[in-house]
């Protein structure tokens, strides 16, 4: 029955996307067009369905007028509605499958810029700049060089170049990076993809992925400039993902060098420019801006001064060096630096010239300090262009003791490295990062400073080494080693460094390094270690002679066993693991007691901290965890006695007393819940630098992602429950805040007056706060009366404010929000009751009744989700009276009090109660001083109430407006309305509006919207635009679902659109859902659109025609007249179902009379031309026969090259079209890349040719020289490609580029190549033989797919797939051959083939010749991937000889073939008599990934008698195989035949990790011990329905007689997961006499298997023989964590008495169900060591008499003492149909339940009392127990 709740129901879906929608905006994400579409036509049929159940109520009642009875019509009626919207609604769902739901927004300006603020403008570069700007505009020149010396300005002028010509529009982005002499493909991949704002979705691994992602990016047609800085060799730009092919590209590149030549013949640029020298005239000026003008009026210096700036050779980077060097300093400093500039010009650096290295190197001697020179030299030991922390300085600075001041702590230290950072800065010798609290330093500098290092310090720098240097014969003995290797796999030993200091080495890529055992023992010096990027198992045992070691970094290494780290305790002060590997730390850390700095940070893999490290640790200063680091052990009652407290990872109580005594002064770290807190709390208030999240770590995803972007060192976040009391101090201390669900936020806020408020608070959000704030940036309490004239400013240094989801109704009152002077973006969202952002209640003062309020930074605003919001500043009745306004009035959302000078950015949503944005009223004001003069960016969005846009008075405000977007307010009728106060006002009425920066304007679901300018004194009112409006830069339009308009243009208004320029600068104009348009252009409009590139038109129900024509008609039913689109690249008509032709004759739309030629004529004829255009796509657009006319080009088609560039043609579903070529149009095609034809019904032929005089003259062979995908599916008639052909492909065709062809549903094709060779003329043409993959599907008459001699032109084929066609009987036809005899001897090969899936082919029996699929007559030594699937005539996939060459096949899956008997048959190695022996046991040597499934005649995966070894199998899964008795035939005992083992002694997997069974019925046994052993990384196993299955392992030794004793009582050592279900025979998992131990099995789950006696059937106690025992005494698994018991008829007890407490203590999941005999779960001394235990759930268990039960500990006399609290963790009891049980704990003791919170109790008849003590659970709730029919007189809890 259709009912509203059916479709409610149905309609669930929506919540899934718009909880991804939201997610995405809080990325700042763009949401696609598509989404938002169908989010409309939900919501939209949401309504209709909300109006449907108020119907339904209504009426339920309602009656015939005549009698009683229900009224039958309105029931009907309204069942009929709610149909219609049942099937709406499965549409939609259908419809909800994005494959993405948002992309990234486009940077903002402020981010785009390349060039920083100090660029100058010299006068002898003004022509270079102007050259380099009209080189890259030139179309021909696509990469561009830029030489010359080092620190001359090259990167400083092309930086200024890129901004330039993006901010002119010339390119959409600039993408920049510094390539430097060690090239790293994935930085630069890197670099260049944030410089975009582009996320690369592939890992840093996959370099060819992330390359295509970013060619990908730069060919979407629009225009980029790639500037790849200082390169030094030969750059692939391929490789990285840089397109430059043929100047056909949006993408051009500028480099820059040293190096002419490799610039001009390496990198073949096409044009090259010189940076020379400043003149003298220039860089003395620059030089005297540096030293102070007042330089001229010093003659004693002058001209010293002047000798100093002629050795700095015209060079920027030296002049600002040495410059500042000299400022303000006095004569004898001048001339020291000039006899020191004579001494240095000696020295020699390739590429830069020797006075720059003089003058740099004297800036370096006039430093103030050593510490700064230290610093300086520091900073070049890091990667070139590299970002250096601060706190990386610092560590180095505090290991080394390179810092005078000696500084006690890392606090002090940290200081002093600022303070030195600082004055390099002033001397320009570094510059600032991202942030401050990062540096750079230029590449010049940084190689001057090397040369100084090496010939003062004796340092060695090499970045880009490829092995290890050798040392100098009598060189310096070196005191800093720094080096980064490409790819390096061992380090030398014997190396002797005796002065070593520093070694610091890395790796560009994540290498496997080798490190000797000895490899420090000759540097026994060594004070700091970096070692980055390294995977090292272990580390070297020499590591622990270095005593005088203070720093070790491992940064980005693959670690596995670090604890050899414990015998460095005496001096080790600095350890940093960030971003390692590692999982588990060791418990030899806490030896490390003079630890100052642990930094643990990024290891994401890091689960475990044994409990005693951290309070070890006594001397830590700075501690850095994961931020996902969650595994912290909850705080025990300390007083409890008897239980095992042995917990496996660190408590917070470890904190305590280094928070404590203030020593701990640096702390990250994630708290999920504050219940892990200690109850007494911690001290947290001593913290100088932190980073805390607490309820929720800092994802990167939410909204709080900007944490990272800040340069705040002090950063807590807090989600949920109240603010303890210790995280207080922090919220004042914090630079970045966010408050997710905080309880009692208002006395924090009322209370900051005390002390000074929020001193340094920079980035503020706050979130679902319940309290009622009144206001949340008030006055404080404590100053509501003392501080009134002059508040407390507890904000002042706010710049980012994020309010959401509060109970608010004002934000600020007026005076707090004229403190928040340097307040840049704010955004409050989902404040249900506020009412205005600025406010105020009950105060009398009369600045704060009449003042205006200023937001003087404000440039990003964001008002969502406030349905009560009336104004942005509230009015109260004085402030009305005063200025004069009527109280009944709405007030707008900006009045005049509000001022904001430099808004960018607004964005306005879901404000229901806003009539108004701004009051129309305003007076107009001095446009470059007043409110929203900035304002660039404009959103407006789901306002209900909102009746129009914007005022025309406040449009002269906008002139900065760039892009605007309107959407779903449907009451708002005009974009810009004038306010009708007057007759005196008409005469103004046919004024002009000009939005002079307009480039962007967007407006979608507007239900009423008629125009854009509400005045139309002199033009059509239909018109969207009119003469008036005028837009000179507007470069993209969209109206999406504008149904109220007719035309989008003003035909009469057109030729004044030319002469304002209007419209001319068009880019992209997207048309969808306008359903009243019949037309997009009205005559002549195209004439302005000399720059439109896209036009996409969809979905418009009424058009008929694109452009409209006026006057008189030729033949073809057009004006005489020409059109053409010069720069269009893409065009798309979609879903356009009147749509007859692109240009139509204006009157005759919208009638099916008149001129009959007018719907006869092609979508495409002579006169209409698009001589760029690249995409073209046509769908769902039914009245088109043809695309384009059957006749010669036109006289415009042939002069303007028409359709000559077109490289996608796409045509979808126009039912009508009879073909879709003519053949006259094949010449004009050159450049075509991809054609794909789908579901067109009445295709016939694809390239038609009707003009019997072209068949008469044409004897050409047709060719598509540059396609290379070829998609034809759906076409229910096509017989041929081309007319005059019973098959798809003839001879009479070629495709010599093609490289993918796809065939899907073409009923009527029999063949698809002749199977008769090429004729010789026509062999000159190799068509197909670049073809890479071929994929056929559902064509049901072909009987093979290839003919033989195809083979020779398939010879880069890669990839083959084959599906349902079910004539197919083999693959390579080699029928009708010459020389049949001879060729059956021929083997044929596919070189290149990787990729072959067969699927659904019944038919099908072999490949090319035989009985086997693949026989020793065919053979791809490539292949990687075999995948075969209801091919149900097959018998054998392979020969065995076949199988031996298949080296590389790494995935083989086979399903539902239902005769196949064996995979691969070796019978023919004996078939001759000669019983030849194989050697080689290896089979498919790199085999990964083994399936087969469902292959009921399957014996034998192998059919030969020979031992078999895959070597690298990972992955093997066997399912429903139920004739399957042993893997291999191999040579075996007839006892492991007789048994039906799977895997004997003679089969081995050495790699495989996962092992999944179902359905193999005729199975015995598994392995055999022998091959369990040495599963060595085997970790998962499932077994499953494999009924005569009696062990899984089988003792082979005792059944051969040869007893044999093992002391090794591991199996299967790295297994974390074992499942064994529906097993009716096994008994026993392991059936030998031996103990047994999982070790790393941490998931077990054994179900329905009734006759399973025991897990092993080794020796047992007589407590387990007597009761039938699951896990006996020899059984262990230390690391079980999730336990499922179900259906086990047989188990009485899962634990032995006697078993192992020690494999308990992990377990936190618990499960039986239906075992019938258990009779309890756990005794009591055995619960106590269940520390772990959270979950508990008993069903369905007879004989159940108590959960915890303690009867036998009183039997056998050894009652045990127990204490109090058992399962401190167990927060979870479910108990359902226990018919016998009569208590949970059956034993005296008290007991305690801490976290225990649901418990669920149903059908226990039988219990009476939850345990025979008393029993506390203080977090267990009524609401959170639920009984059913349990005992009458249960008591469940006493406390």
């Amino acid at each position: 029955m259709c009912t509203p709740q059916c479709i409610f129901k149905k309609l669930g879906g929506p919540e899934a996307i718009e909880s991804k929608v939201c997610e995405a905006r809080d990325r700042g994400e763009e949401i696609k067009v598509d989404v938002l579409h169908w989010q409309t036509d939900v919501d939209k049929l949401k309504n209709d369905v909300d109006q449907l159940v108020g119907q339904s109520t209504a009426r339920e009642n309602m009656c015939c007028i005549t009698c009683s009875c229900p009224n039958i019509m309105t029931r009907y009626k309204l069942s009929k509605q709610a149909e219609e919207n049942i099937v709406d609604a499965n549409n939609h769902i259908k419809k909800s499958h994005f494959e993405e739901i948002s992309r990234p927004r486009p940077r903002p300006p402020e981010l785009e810029s390349l060039s920083d603020n100090n660029y100058v403008n010299f006068d002898s570069r003004a022509s270079i700049f102007k050259d380099l700007i009209d080189a890259l505009k030139y179309p021909n020149v696509n990469m561009i060089g830029v030489y010359g010396l080092g620190g001359v300005g090259k990167t400083t002028l092309v930086k200024e170049v890129g901004n330039q010509m993006r901010q002119d529009g010339t390119f959409k982005q600039v993408a920049f990076a510094v390539v430097s002499k060690d090239l790293n493909v994935k930085e630069v991949q890197s670099k260049l993809a944030g410089s975009l704002n582009l996320k690369l979705t592939a890992t840093t691994n996959d370099q060819e992925r992330r390359r295509m992602e970013l060619w990908n990016k730069f060919t979407n047609g629009d225009k980029y400039l790639v500037i790849l800085d200082d390169i030094w060799e030969m750059v692939d730009l391929k490789i990285i993902g840089i397109p430059i092919l043929d100047g056909k590209t949006g993408c051009k590149v500028v480099l820059t060098s040293r190096k002419e030549d490799l610039l001009r013949i390496t990198m073949k640029v096409d044009r090259k420019f010189s940076i020379a020298e400043l003149p003298e005239e220039e860089a003395w000026d620059l030089f005297k801006k540096k030293v102070g003008n007042s330089i001229e009026s010093r003659p004693k210096i002058y001209l010293l001064a002047c000798e100093l700036c002629r050795q700095c050779k015209g060079l920027p980077l030296a002049i600002n060096a040495l410059g500042t060097a000299l400022q303000d300093k006095p004569d004898y400093t001048w001339k020291n630096a000039s006899d020191k500039l004579k001494k240095y010009l000696l020295t020699q650096i390739e590429g830069i010239d020797r006075g720059v290295i003089a003058t740099l190197r004297v800036s370096y001697d006039m430093l103030r300090s050593s510490d700064a020179q230290s610093c300086f030299l520091l900073c070049c030991l890091f990667a070139e262009d590299a970002e250096i922390s601060i706190d990386e300085l610092t560590r180095h600075c505090m290991a080394r003791r390179l810092l005078a001041q000696n500084p006690h702590t890392l606090d002090e230290a940290r200081n002093a490295v600022f303070t030195v950072v600082d004055a390099l800065k002033s001397a320009s010798l570094l510059t600032t990062g991202a942030h401050e609290n990062v540096v750079k330093i230029h590449d010049v500098i940084r190689d001057v400073g090397i040369s100084i290092s090496r010939d003062e310090k004796a340092f060695l720098i090499d970045h880009g080494a490829l092995r290890w240097p050798e040392n100098p014969i009598n060189g310096p003995s070196y005191s800093t080693i720094s080096l980064n290797f490409k790819n390096i796999k061992e380090l030398p030993d014997g190396l002797v460094y005796p002065q070593l200091y520093t070694l610091m080495v890395g790796s560009s890529e994540l290498s496997d390094l080798e490190v000797p055992d000895n490899f420090f023992n000759g540097m026994t010096q060594l004070t700091v270690l970096s070692v980055t990027k390294m995977c090292m198992r272990r580390l070297p045992s020499s590591l622990a002679k270095l005593k005088n070691l203070r720093m070790l970094n491992l940064n980005g290494c693959e670690l596995e066993d670090i604890a050899i780290l414990k015998d460095m305790k005496s001096n080790l002060e600095v350890l940093s693991l960030r971003g390692s590997s590692i999982k588990v730390l060791p418990p030899e850390i806490a030896q490390l007691t003079s630890l100052r700095l642990l930094d643990l940070s990024r290891c994401s893999s890091l689960i475990e901290i044994p409990p005693g490290i951290i309070s070890n640790l006594t001397n830590l200063e700075e501690l850095l965890f994961p931020d996902n680091f969650d595994q912290w052990e909850a705080i025990i009652d300390k007083k409890k006695e008897g239980t095992n407290n042995s917990s496996k990872n660190v408590g917070l109580e470890e904190l305590r007393q280094s928070l404590d005594n203030g020593q701990l002064t640096t702390l990250h770290i994630f708290i999920p819940n504050v219940k892990l807190l200690p109850k007494d709390g911690l001290k947290f208030e001593n913290l100088k630098r932190f980073r805390i999240s607490v309820g929720s770590n800092f994802d990167l995803y939410e909204n709080f992602k900007w944490y990272k972007k800040i340069p705040g060192t002090r950063v807590l976040k807090h989600e949920g429950s109240s603010l303890r009391n210790e995280f207080i101090p922090l919220v004042y201390k914090a630079e970045a805040l966010s408050l997710i669900g905080i309880k009692g936020l208002k006395e924090v806020l009322d209370y900051r007056g005390v002390g000074n408020g929020f001193p340094d608070l920079r980035h503020l959000e706050v979130e679902s706060c319940d309290d009622d704030l009144e206001y949340f940036l008030g006055e404080p309490k404590s100053s509501m009366q003392s501080h009134r004239l002059h508040p407390l400013r507890s904000f002042n240094k706010l710049n980012r404010l994020v309010i959401e989801k509060c109970k608010l109704r004002y934000l600020f009152t007026p005076t707090a929000a004229r403190g928040l002077v340097h307040l840049e973006q704010l955004t409050v969202r989902s404040c249900e009751i506020m009412e205005a952002i600025v406010g105020f209640e009950g105060h009398n003062d009369e600045n704060e009744l009449i003042g205006d309020v200023m937001f003087s930074k404000l440039k990003e605003l964001v008002l969502e989700e406030l349905p009560n919001l009336i104004s942005f500043y509230a009015e109260n009745e004085k402030t009305q009276t005063t200025t004069g306004s009527s109280s009944g009035h709405p007030q707008p959302l900006f009045s005049n009090k509000v001022i904001l000078p430099v808004l960018e950015e607004l964005k306005v949503e879901a404000l229901d109660s806003i009539e108004e944005l701004w009051d129309k009223q305003s007076p107009l004001v001095n446009q470059e001083t007043v409110s929203f003069g900035q304002l660039r960016n404009m959103t407006v969005k789901r306002c209900k109430k909102l009746m129009n846009l914007v005022p025309l008075n406040i449009l002269p405000r906008l002139w900065n407006l760039q892009f605007l977007e309107v959407n779903d307010c449907p009451n708002v009728e005009f974009i810009v309305f004038k306010n009708k106060k007057g007759e005196e006002e008409e005469a103004v009425d046919d004024s002009t509006l000009i939005i002079p920066q307009l480039r962007w304007l967007e407006i979608w679901n507007m239900e009423k919207l008629k125009r854009f300018y509400s005045s139309s004194t002199t033009s059509n009112a239909q018109s969207f635009f009119n003469h008036q409006v005028i837009v000179p830069v507007l470069e993209r339009l969209y109206f999406w679902g504008v149904g109220n308009i007719i035309e989008i243009w003003d035909e009469q208004s057109i030729g004044l659109f030319e002469a304002q320029g209007s419209f001319c600068q068009l880019m992209n104009l997207d048309v969808h859902e306008c359903n009243k348009l019949m037309h997009l252009f009205p005559p002549q409009m195209h004439l302005l659109l000399k720059n439109l590139k896209e036009l996409h038109v969809e979905r418009c129900e009424t058009m008929e025609g694109v452009v409209e024509f006026e006057g008189e008609v030729d033949e073809d039913g057009l004006r005489n007249e020409q059109v053409c689109f010069s720069k269009l690249t893409s065009l798309r008509l979609k879903n356009l179902p009147k749509l007859v032709s692109f240009c139509t004759k204006m009157g005759e739309a919208g009638t099916t009379e008149g001129n009959p030629t007018i719907h006869a004529q092609p979508l495409f004829n002579g006169k209409v031309a698009f001589p760029a255009v690249e995409d073209l796509t046509i769908s769902e657009v039914p009245m088109i026969k043809e695309i384009w006319v059957q006749q010669p080009l036109s006289k415009l088609e042939k002069e303007v090259e028409s359709f000559y560039k077109l490289k996608s043609i796409m045509v979808w579903s126009c039912d009508q079209l009879e073909y879709v070529l003519p053949s006259y149009m094949l010449p004009q095609l050159h450049n075509l890349l991809e054609l794909k034809i789908t579901g067109c019904k009445e295709l016939e032929v694809i390239v038609s040719n009707k003009l019997k005089e072209i068949e008469a003259t044409n004897n050409d062979i047709p060719v598509f020289p540059q396609l290379k995908t070829l998609t034809l599916r759906e076409l229910n008639n096509l017989k041929c490609f081309c007319t005059g052909t019973q098959l798809l492909f003839s001879h009479k065709v070629a495709f010599p580029a093609l490289e993918h062809l796809e065939i899907d549903r073409l009923p009527h094709i029999i063949e698809i190549w002749d199977k008769k060779p090429v004729p010789e003329p026509e062999k000159e043409i190799e068509s197909f033989c670049k073809l890479a993959a071929i994929f056929i599907w559902q064509c049901d008459q072909l009987v093979y797919i290839l003919p033989s001699y195809m083979l020779p032109r398939l010879q880069n084929l890669r990839r083959l797939k084959i599906g349902n066609c079910k004539e197919v009987e083999v693959i390579v036809s080699k029928e009708l051959m010459k020389e049949k005899e001879a060729a059956d001897n021929d083997t044929i090969v596919f070189p290149q083939l990787k990729d072959v899936v067969f699927s659904d082919l019944p038919t099908l029996k072999s490949f090319y010749t035989g009985t086997h699929l693949f026989s020793n007559k065919v053979t791809f030594p490539r292949l990687e991937n075999l995948e075969l699937d209801r091919c149900e005539s097959l018998r054998c996939v392979f020969q065995l000889s076949m199988a031996r060459v298949l080296v590389n096949l790494q995935q083989l899956i086979i399903h539902d073939c239902s005769k196949i008997e064996a995979v691969v048959d070796g019978e023919e190695e004996i078939e001759d008599g000669q019983g030849r022996k194989s050697t080689d046991k290896t089979l498919f040597p790199h085999l990964s990934k083994l399936e087969l499934r469902r292959l009921p005649e399957l014996r034998r995966f192998c059919q030969f008698r020979y031992p078999l070894e895959m070597p690298l199998l990972s992955q093997m899964v066997i399912e429903v195989c139920p004739r399957l008795n042993s893997f291999s035939s191999g040579s075996v005992s007839s006892s492991a035949q007789a048994q039906m083992v799977l895997f004997h002694d003679k089969v081995a997997f050495p790699r495989l990790g996962i092992l999944e069974l179902d359905g193999c019925k005729s199975l015995r046994c598994i392995f055999q011990p022998s091959m369990a052993r040495v599963l060595v990384n085997l970790e998962e196993l499932i077994i499953n329905d494999c009924s005569k299955m009696v062990a899984v392992v089988d003792r082979e030794e005792e059944i051969e007689g040869k007893r044999r004793k093992t002391t090794d009582k591991t199996l299967f050592p790295h297994l974390n997961k074992l499942e064994l279900r529906h097993l009716p025979e096994l008994r026993w998992f392991c059936h030998f006499r031996y103990p047994l131990e999982l070790p790393l099995l941490s998931q077990m789950v054994i179900e329905v298997c009734p006759g399973l006696n025991s897990f092993s059937s080794a020796s047992v106690s007589s407590f387990a023989h007597a009761q039938m025992v699951l896990f006996n005494d020899e059984v262990q698994f230390p690391r079980l964590e999730n336990l499922e018991l179900e259906g086990l008829q047989n188990v009485e007890s899962i634990w032995g008495r006697e078993y192992p407490t020690s494999s308990l203590s992990k377990l936190n999941f618990l499960k039986a169900k239906r075992c019938v005999k258990l009779k309890n779960i756990f005794r009591p001394s055995m619960a106590e060591v269940f520390v772990n235990l959270q979950e508990l759930i008993i069903n369905d268990c007879s004989k159940m008499k108590a959960i915890v039960d303690g009867e036998e500990e009183v039997e056998d006399g050894q009652r045990r003492k127990t204490g109090e609290t058992l399962f401190p963790h167990f927060s979870k009891l479910e108990l359902r149909h226990l018919p016998e049980l009569r208590r949970v704990c059956h034993f005296a003791h008290p007991l305690k339940l801490p976290l225990l919170s649901q418990m669920v109790i149903e059908v226990c008849p039988s219990l009476n009392s939850f345990s025979s003590g008393s029993v506390s659970t203080p977090n267990l709730f009524a609401r959170d127990v639920s009984y059913d029919f349990v005992g009458d007189d249960t008591t469940v809890t006493e406390d």
